[in-house]
């Protein structure tokens, strides 16, 4: 997977459509039965409004760094301006957005402690959207559609998804050759007529099939029968625990998801959606997009409540889902970024490490006090060379970058082609750099770099008895000897 592709999402311009709601979380502390009824008291301690329905497919592309325009209505209320108020900050495109009087904007309220649900209380009246509303989009389409990429279609079934303004949007994106992603509900897929790809999960699917599903090729030809019968390019079947399944052509891909603790997954459909709706204009496979879809789900379904995740937090558990801890170079900055913005303190220290020995790990252990996260730069066969003559390393940098990495001190390793390590230290600034003590008196070239950015350079402790030079050369006086 080429992850440099993800940087082209800044870029994106996407149009969504769809239900938009407020969810609000009443949150508190339970001590007490009521002595009028043997319902538990809420002790409130906070409340948290966030947007909801298609509004959290917003906040999801928002988050990622993507351009987007709105469209759709909501009341003329409180909660609408909430809405709107919300758009604004995030700097959405609101020009073809509206709100009228007669309508009144869906609130969804949610009693919780201790990250559990007791009760939900929804406020809605559904019904489709203004009749001038449509006219008005009509009138404009041209104009609605201007320089986007993709569109998203976040029916939640409260009415503003009908047939009449869903087709309009589909046949006109289709004349632009738009891709059109639609996350489902109800029965009726004849709305989503012509779309790309439809985003059914499979409490969905099953209902709209009307069949249990519970063989995997009941669910490959119902899956068929239904892309078929819409003329769907494509269909994405999210299925929890299960992860995700595509189909294409004749056939169903299966991605499984990513174990990850599950807290809440209220708003992972509209993740995978935001997801899959940011990298189909890109030159990614399709394949390629499931399975970063499946790890946005997986990241989401972690956190407590309508959640989004930012590109870097992407990227880091793209690299956090390998197996190994070494990083390529094109996407450390992305990781610690998102360590940065989860407040870890970095630390920075590099080497050859040619004939791992207890010396280096002393280091590591002292180094790994400085902060929270300790990377590693290992200098690559041609770099050691460079510092240290032909005849070095001993031991060559997949197997350097194996040992270093199978330590628990260390959190990740970077292999470094530069003879030094300015780019690199350039490239992700970390808070701190560590040095040997034997530096303290010599030129450091990227002490001045460090101090420009804020960095801090530290010195630890050697072992005096213990290095490289002195293992080899104490291994050639044995073999001498024989």
């Amino acid at each position: 997977m080429n992850i440099e592709k993800l940087h082209e999402i800044s870029n994106k311009n996407i149009l969504v459509f769809g239900d938009y709601m407020i969810d609000k979380y009443i949150i508190g502390k339970v001590n007490r039965i009521s002595p009028e009824a043997p319902v538990p008291v809420i002790e409130v301690e906070q409340e948290q409004i966030k947007l909801g329905g298609a509004g959290n497919v917003i906040n999801n592309l928002t988050s990622l760094g993507i351009h987007v325009r709105a469209i759709g209505c909501v009341g003329d209320d409180v909660a609408g301006n909430t809405i709107i108020n919300n758009f604004i900050n995030q700097n959405v495109d609101i020009n073809f957005f509206k709100k009228y009087q007669e309508l009144k904007t869906i609130k969804k309220t949610r009693i919780v402690s201790k990250k559990q649900q007791f009760i939900r209380i929804d406020e809605e009246k559904r019904e489709e959207l203004p009749n001038q509303y449509y006219k008005y989009i009509e009138k404009y389409i041209d104009e609605v559609l201007e320089n986007i990429d993709s569109i998203v279609i976040s029916d939640y079934a409260k009415g503003a998804v009908s047939k009449k303004f869903s087709q309009l949007i589909i046949e006109e994106a289709n004349k632009r050759n738009i891709p059109i992603i639609v996350d489902p509900k109800g029965k009726d897929y004849s709305k989503y007529k012509g779309a790309t790809i439809c985003t059914p999960n499979m409490k969905e699917l099953k209902e709209v099939t009307g069949e249990d599903l519970e063989i995997e090729k009941e669910i490959l030809n119902y899956g068929l029968k239904i892309k078929e019968d819409y003329k769907l390019k494509y269909l994405i079947i999210t299925r929890s625990e299960n992860g995700i399944s595509l189909i294409k052509k004749n056939n169903k891909y299966d991605f499984p998801a990513k174990a990850k603790e599950v807290i809440d997954v209220s708003g992972a459909g509209d993740t995978v959606v935001s997801i899959i709706a940011s990298l189909i204009s890109t030159d990614l496979k399709l394949d390629e997009i499931c399975i970063l879809a499946n790890i946005a789900a997986s990241i989401v379904i972690s956190k407590f409540g309508t959640s989004t995740l930012t590109l870097d937090e992407l990227i880091s558990n793209i690299e956090s889902n390998t197996d190994f801890k070494l990083l390529k170079l094109v996407t450390a900055k992305y990781v610690i970024n998102d360590l940065k913005k989860k407040g870890k303190k970095i630390v920075f220290t590099n080497g050859c490490f040619d004939m791992l020995h207890v010396g280096h790990l002393a280091s590591f252990k002292q180094a790994k006090k400085f902060g929270d996260v300790l990377i590693v730069a290992i200098n690559s066969d041609s770099s050691v060379k460079e510092n240290k003559g032909d005849l070095r390393p001993i031991i060559p940098q997949k197997d350097r970058i194996d040992m270093v990495a199978s330590l628990e001190v260390i959190d990740y390793v970077i292999l470094m082609e530069d003879k030094n390590p300015i780019n690199l230290i350039s490239m992700i600034q970390p808070d701190v750099c560590v040095k040997g003590e034997d530096w303290k008196n010599k030129n450091i070239p990227e002490k001045s770099l460090i101090e420009s950015y804020g960095g801090k350079l530290e010195f630890v402790k050697l072992h005096q008895d213990k290095s490289t030079t002195k293992i080899i050369e104490k291994v050639l006086k044995v073999y001498e000897k024989k």
